[in-house]
């Protein structure tokens, strides 16, 4: 008797835990408190570290890229069509890696019709001596903002980061005036 009643209670035992522990979807109680057939809802989960940093970096890859056929007033000398040097550079380097054909030149308007409608015919001559066939330009407002000359040199400068105290280009005051690559050397240039 004592073998069958000891084997009883180890069945009935072992069914009141299974019973209990069963009844834990039913009661949304679980046991000790998880509840382990909840429903997670969208959005509980947080994305794997790094995808917020690699959208934002996509985003403004993304944004470098459509600026690289973008061509300001400090891409030109002065108030000319003119192309600057630095600018020719990146006409055949956008050539060069089919940028040209996949997405339109775009000038930055000066305000003046004539002198919008020279540069439209400077950079498409430019682009089709790098073999782009029809290339299409027009001018429209950049989605980036552009830089005044003076200000663009500094940025090329690096805002005189140099801490040697050198006398070299550096930051300046505005009106301090700097000659440079960005098209402030002509004579009457306006920025």
């Amino acid at each position: 008797m004592s073998t069958n009643t000891t084997i009883a209670s180890l069945i009935t035992s072992s069914l009141a835990v299974a019973l209990i522990t069963s009844s834990g979807c039913a009661s949304r109680g679980g046991i000790l408190g998880v509840d382990r057939c909840a429903d997670i809802p969208a959005g509980a989960i947080p994305e794997p570290a790094g995808v917020k940093i690699c959208d934002w970096q996509t985003a403004q890859v993304a944004g470098a890229l459509a600026d690289q056929t973008v061509f300001y007033k400090s891409d030109f000398i002065g108030d000319s069509a003119k192309i600057a040097p630095n600018s020719l550079n990146r006409i055949a380097r956008s050539a060069r890696s089919g940028l040209s054909t996949s997405q339109p030149s775009i000038i930055e308007p000066s305000g003046d019709e004539t002198l919008d409608a020279a540069r439209v015919t400077a950079v498409s001559l430019q682009l089709a001596s790098y073999g782009i066939t029809q290339p299409v330009v027009e001018v429209a407002i950049p989605a980036a903002i552009g830089m005044l000359g003076i200000r663009a040199e500094r940025v090329a400068d690096g805002f005189g980061n140099s801490g040697n105290g050198s006398s070299g280009g550096g930051y300046q005051p505005m009106g301090m005036g700097m000659g440079g690559a960005f098209g402030s050397t002509a004579p009457g240039a306006i920025y």
